[in-house]
C-alpha cells in the first residue's frame, strides 16, 4: 500500500481524478461520496464516468442535501445517468452528512481517497483542502484495505432509514421540503449573503489577511456549457459618468494587467474605426505566478459565474455578459459601470489569437476618448465587493 497526502492547492484532487480517469482506465467499481455536488463538476466528469458504466463498471454516487449543498438542477442531472445515486439525509438539523469518499476499483488496483474535498470545483480546484490518497495493490494489502474502508461501508454501501435512492418522485418531495435550491437560487442566495454582511467603510477596520492566487477549474467544453441551466439577463443600467464612490477598496487580487495600445484606448486615425474596447490577450500575464494564462481560455472561465448567453446579431458561438466593475483612471473614481464581456471561440483560428473582449460601452467610451488612456496600464483585480467583484485600475 502506498499512501500519500493531497494538500491542495498545490496538488489538485481535480487533477488526481482526471488521471484516474484516463482514456485506457478500467475499472469494475467507482464510488463517489459527497456531502456537497455541484452541476458544472459533475458535468465536467459526466462522459468519462458514463463510459465507464457503460463499459461494465459499477457507478454509484452518495450525495448530502443539506446545508442547500446540493442542487435540483444536479440530481435532475445525475438521475438521467441511470446509475445508482443514493441521498443521504438525517432530518435533525444538527446531523449534518458531511463526508467525501472517492473509490476506484479493480481486480488488482484500488484507490481511495479520503479528505476534505467536496465533489465542486471548489473542492476539486480552488479551495484550500486536505486528503488522503490510498493505493492498494491485491492480493498483497486485502487485509490492509478492509482495515481502511470497512469504517467507511456506511457511506460506500449505504442503507437504513436515513438513505433513498435517487428518483423523480424523491426530487419532487425535497423541493416541496424546502431542502434543495436551484443553481440559479444558490448563486443569487451567496450573492445576497455578501449583502447583508457589508457595513459602512468606516465601519470595517484594515483586512489583515492578504489574497493569493489559485488555480481556476478547467473551462467546460462550449457543447457542456450549452447544458447548464439558463437564466434571461438584461443588461444593467450604467451610473452617471462622475458617480464618484469611496476610496479605492483593498484586499483585491490581481487576475490581470496589459499595456494599452493606440487601438484598446480607442485613438485611431480619422476615417477608422476603433475596437471599441480592450482586447483580452495573453499580455504574458501569469496566473498563478509562473504559469502563463492560456487567454483563449482564461477569461471567459474568469467571469464564468456570471450569466452568459448567446449575443444577438452576431456569430453562432458567441456570447457576452455584464459584469459589474470599479473603475478608476488615474487615480480618479468613476464608480461601478456594467461592462459587457463578449466571448467568441472562433476567433482563436487555430491561431491562439484572442477570443474574449472588454466592451468599453456607449456610455463610457467618451470618458475613455477624454482621457486618452494610451499607453496607460490596465490592472484588472478580483476583489470581495459584492457590488463590484472586480475592478480596474488604469495608470
Amino acid at each position: 500500500m502506498i499512501s500519500r497526502t493531497i494538500a491542495q492547492p498545490a496538488i489538485l484532487l481535480g487533477q488526481e481524478i482526471d488521471a484516474l480517469l484516463e482514456d485506457e482506465a478500467r475499472y469494475g467499481r467507482i464510488v463517489f461520496v459527497s456531502a456537497f455536488v455541484a452541476l458544472r463538476t459533475i458535468l465536467r466528469l459526466r462522459d468519462r464516468l458514463l463510459a465507464q458504466f457503460q463499459g461494465g463498471c459499477q457507478l454509484r454516487l452518495t450525495v448530502g442535501v443539506d446545508l442547500g449543498g446540493t442542487s435540483r438542477d444536479v440530481l435532475e442531472e445525475l438521475l438521467r445517468w441511470n446509475c445508482e445515486v443514493f441521498i443521504f439525509h438525517n432530518p435533525i438539523p444538527r446531523a449534518t452528512f458531511h463526508p467525501k469518499i472517492y473509490l476506484f476499483e479493480n481486480a488488482t488496483e484500488t484507490t481511495l481517497i479520503v479528505g476534505s474535498n467536496n465533489l465542486t470545483d471548489g473542492g476539486f480546484y480552488t479551495n484550500y483542502e486536505a486528503a488522503v490518497r490510498h493505493d492498494f495493490e491485491f492480493p498483497a494489502d486485502a487485509a490492509e484495505f478492509r482495515r481502511i474502508a470497512d469504517p467507511l461501508l456506511p457511506f460506500i454501501e449505504p442503507g437504513g432509514v436515513t438513505v433513498q435512492r435517487l428518483t423523480a418522485e424523491l426530487i419532487t418531495t425535497l423541493a416541496a421540503r424546502g431542502l434543495l435550491t436551484t443553481e440559479a437560487q444558490a448563486r443569487e442566495n451567496r450573492r445576497n449573503q455578501a449583502e447583508r454582511q457589508r457595513r459602512p467603510l468606516d465601519q470595517i477596520p484594515a483586512n489583515p489577511f492578504q489574497a493569493v492566487a489559485v488555480p481556476n477549474p478547467p473551462l467546460l467544453p462550449q457543447t457542456v456549457r450549452a447544458q447548464e441551466p439558463v437564466v434571461a439577463q438584461i443588461p444593467p443600467t450604467a451610473p452617471p459618468v462622475e458617480h464618484v464612490l469611496a476610496a479605492r477598496p483593498e484586499g483585491g487580487l490581481l487576475v490581470w494587467s496589459k499595456r494599452l495600445p493606440r487601438t484598446d484606448a480607442l485613438q485611431v486615425n480619422e476615417g477608422s474605426h476603433h475596437v471599441g474596447g480592450v482586447r483580452l490577450t495573453q499580455a504574458e500575464f501569469e496566473n498563478p505566478p509562473g504559469q502563463r494564462i492560456g487567454q483563449t481560455t482564461y477569461f471567459r472561465n474568469l467571469f464564468r459565474e456570471f450569466q452568459w448567453e448567446a449575443e444577438a446579431g452576431r456569430q453562432r458561438n458567441q456570447e457576452h455578459t455584464f459584469v459589474p466593475m470599479r473603475i478608476f483612471i488615474r487615480g480618479h473614481d468613476y464608480g461601478i459601470r456594467n461592462f459587457e464581456i463578449s466571448h467568441k471561440p472562433s476567433g482563436e483560428a487555430g491561431q491562439a489569437n484572442y477570443t474574449t473582449i472588454l466592451r468599453w460601452g456607449r456610455e463610457f467610451t467618451p470618458t475613455i476618448l477624454h482621457e486618452n488612456v494610451t499607453d496607460t496600464l490596465l490592472s484588472l483585480y478580483e476583489t470581495p465587493d459584492a457590488d463590484a467583484p472586480f475592478l480596474i485600475e488604469l495608470t
